[in-house]
């Protein structure tokens, strides 16, 4: 999230990245739909969403690496649309990391800036720096065959950082590293990201990834924008469906419109808003926190429980509904036990259900 010491603070209205209605067909089939995006200098941004979304082609054609069937990308304030990729001033990070194994670190780090021609007296100082930034100050001398996983990312990482790219493109870079590890590299690269101040934009499907690492997220599906807005925003006031499904956990409670209530399944709901048609389709969206258990105008059956160490989800089934909540590590429901439960009024998002019917 961002915070006083961000470098967005600083530099709001600097616009890095601009894209304008850029898409992307491949014969009969839209990869990329007209996309309109802005990212600011300093920001960490994160392309999420499903396979198939078009986040990895928004990826591949901010770099370069296929040309537009419509649209604009400007760097800077320049127009890169066509430009070649070794013109556009980035850098990339992937998730196969490749790293030379007969380089050692330094010598990984510092080849960008060998291939650029600075000189051997202005490239030490660089890579002692850009090692210090990583955690690699005494790795200078070792091979990639000699570090981590996590470590190899690290390299990867300095190797982009060293030549100050205009910005740093990071595609799944954590997808081949374990669960813990993937966390304490999230830790790292927020802080690096904090004490550099590059503009990143970063690439995953992972949607805790997401929300722990991004200043903002930019969610697509089917080719296009679904949201675009801070964690916290895009986690509490999700704009569709699509995206109270997609981001974190969620009671969705479906139904038409009948004056003030929704009719649902656990029969009708008021759902706070005003100007809603009758008969027409929507949902409320509940998150896991907010359900109280033992207590509320509904009854579920206990389903599945999930020990997570630091609470327990309880899953309920409540006339064919699935409700997700939370409750405290100690709390021990059996399986088929009856529960009540309910939410305040403010916990809920209403969301119109916009999907095909019938």
């Amino acid at each position: 999230m961002p915070t006083s010491a961000s470098p967005i603070a600083a530099s709001a209205n600097a616009m890095k990245l601009q894209v304008r209605g850029l898409g992307k067909i491949y014969g009969h089939t839209v990869a990329l739909e007209h996309v309109d995006l802005d990212v600011r200098e300093g920001e960490l941004l994160t392309l999420l969403g499903p396979s198939g979304s078009g986040k990895t082609t928004l990826l591949q054609l901010i770099a370069g690496l296929i040309e537009p069937s419509h649209g604009q990308v400007m760097i800077d304030g320049i127009d890169q649309t066509f430009a070649p990729v070794n013109k556009r001033g980035l850098g990339v990070v992937f998730q196969n990391y490749a790293l030379f194994p007969h380089m050692s670190v330094a010598e990984n780090v510092a080849f960008p800036l060998k291939m650029r021609g600075i000189s051997a007296g202005e490239i030490e100082p660089k890579v002692d720096r850009v090692l210090e930034t990583v955690g690699l100050g005494h790795a200078h001398q070792r091979f990639p065959s000699q570090l981590s996983g996590g470590q190899q990312q690290r390299v990867a990482l300095a190797r982009c950082l060293v030549y100050d790219p205009s910005i740093i493109l990071m595609d799944e870079p954590l997808g081949a590293l374990d669960a813990k590890l993937r966390e304490v590299m999230q830790i790292e690269i927020k802080r690096i990201h904090r004490e550099t101040g590059a503009t990143i934009i970063f690439v995953t499907h992972d949607q805790e990834e997401a929300l722990a690492l991004s200043d903002r997220i930019c969610l697509m599906s089917d080719g296009k924008i679904a949201q675009i807005d801070t964690p916290r925003k895009i986690y509490a006031e999700p704009a569709s469906l699509f995206v109270a499904d997609f981001i974190g956990q969620s009671t969705i409670l479906t139904g038409k419109v009948a004056g003030a209530h929704l009719q649902t399944a656990l029969g009708p709901v008021a759902h706070g808003q005003t100007g809603l048609i009758n008969d027409s389709t929507g949902a409320l969206v509940i998150r896991p926190e907010d359900i109280r258990l033992g207590e509320g105008a509904f009854e579920g059956r206990v389903v599945e429980t999930v020990f997570t160490g630091s609470d327990l989800r309880v899953i309920l089934d409540a006339q064919g509904s699935e409700v997700m909540t939370r409750a405290p590590a100690n709390f021990d429901p059996g399986i088929g036990e009856t529960i009540r439960f309910g939410w305040a009024p403010t916990a809920q998002r209403y969301v119109p259900d916009t999907r095909p019917h019938g």
